[in-house]
């Protein structure tokens, strides 16, 4: 019996990989495809090796043009004639497991277009053995696909008592810090605190408490319900946020670089009257010091720290084949009894495009240092599977400061 064949939709797992305005890689698939210079990626994982054949279906095809399409050092010209819906490519052959990558480039055309595919169709071997593609049933998906998986590292402070404050650094690697990247340092149930790459030359450190009324809309939120901001740095902007839940936001575009270590620091403290409030401290490269990005306070909470977490997302859907990586170390809790306790435990946990194995490009680990490392994107092969647990090394250890207000004394 025959296999079915795999039917590759380009809208989720295709990439413009140039930085050329000849084309571009929409939910249909690739569209307005006129630069010869235009290079697009097309990946897919193979469970085993394996020899199958190649085929690309695309819009009924408006004049001829011959294309190309490689893989790995094997290279086949297509010629694609007028009218055409599918063509034929040839049998390609991939010796190793793990993900495999399709260039597709064009050659000659005689219109305006070379072509607008749709689907790289794989024949001729079993069906699972490609995986790790986000399918055609699943086109409401392909944004998130595209945008790559979303890893957390979240810290075990079971078994401590009331934890009232976090500390945390973050280093993203020089290399590993494409548009959209956001390296969370300190997450928290309610929000998150970490530091963004929004631009060629912009960069922020972003501090967000959600809203416990639930709506995309911040609109929608009634007063009561509302966050209400207590306070920011000079540097903060604050502002309102919506599209995945909504609440309050503040940010500070600030040049953090890559490399270097970057330090957080907060404060959660319940106010004993239903409310929370939500403090977060970074330290500025250029002065040393931890100043106030901003404080927050949520109504209908009444909690002190509870799921600290660190994670690496990217929020820009075009550069999502591009690899990132953020190392987070020396976290330490601060309890209400007055003790720095060093988490030892990690959970790796990832989001619903990891969990459904759509992108398995991901990692996370303890570094023989004691850092904890998340990697996504770049469609490398190896990864821990979601729902270890690592220990790291604590010993040796030093807290930041003999107490948190020592660490924010300028900023009080």
């Amino acid at each position: 019996m025959t296999a079915s064949p795999i039917r590759v939709p380009l809208g989720g797992n295709a990439f413009l990989e140039t930085p050329s305005a000849g084309g571009a890689v929409t939910a249909g698939g690739i569209t307005n495809w006129h630069d010869p210079s235009s290079v697009f990626g097309i990946y897919v994982r193979l469970r085993a090796p394996a020899s199958f054949d190649v085929s690309l279906r695309m819009l009924p095809q408006p004049a001829p043009a011959v294309v190309r399409l490689s893989f790995g050092s094997d290279s086949r010209l297509v010629r694609i004639e007028k009218g055409a819906e599918e063509v034929f490519v040839g049998r390609f052959t991939a010796v190793w497991s793990g993900y495999a990558r399709f260039e597709l480039t064009g050659v000659e055309r005689e219109g305006n277009l070379f072509a607008s595919p749709t689907e790289l169709i794989l024949g001729g071997m079993p069906e699972d053995n490609a995986e790790s593609y986000v399918p055609v049933t699943e086109r409401e998906n392909y944004y998130w696909t595209r945008r790559g998986p979303s890893v957390h590292g979240s810290y075990d402070i079971r078994n401590m008592g009331d934890v009232e404050w976090f500390y945390n650094e973050a280093v993203v690697p020089e290399g590993f810090d494409p548009l959209g990247t956001y390296a969370m340092a300190i997450g928290f149930r309610g929000g998150y605190f970490g530091m963004q790459t929004n631009g060629p030359d912009v960069r922020k450190i972003l501090f967000s408490v959600w809203s416990p009324h639930e709506t995309d809309n911040p609109a929608e939120i009634p007063e009561n319900r509302r966050v209400v901001c207590l306070a920011k740095g000079e540097r903060t902007h604050v502002g309102v946020f919506g599209g995945e839940g909504s609440g309050g936001q503040s940010y500070i575009v600030h040049p953090w670089k890559t490399g270097v270590k970057q330090k957080f620091l907060v404060r959660i403290r319940p106010d004993g009257e239903g409310r929370t409030a939500f403090t977060a401290y970074y330290c500025f490269d250029d002065t040393g010091k931890f100043g106030l990005v901003a404080s927050f306070l949520r109504p209908e909470t009444s909690s002190w720290f509870a799921f600290p977490h660190s994670f690496l997302e990217n929020f820009y859907d075009k550069n999502g084949w591009q690899p990132r990586q953020a190392i987070f170390s020396n976290a330490w809790a601060y309890t209400t009894e007055g003790k720095w306790i060093a988490p030892e435990r990690i959970l790796l946990s990832g989001d619903n495009t990891a969990k459904r194995a759509w992108r398995m490009d991901y990692d996370g680990g303890v570094r023989e240092d004691g850092g904890f490392y998340l990697k996504n994107g770049g469609f490398f092969s190896r990864h821990a599977e979601l729902g270890t647990v690592f220990t790291r090394r604590t010993d040796g250890m030093m807290p930041p400061a003999e107490k948190p207000e020592d660490l924010i004394r300028d900023a009080l």
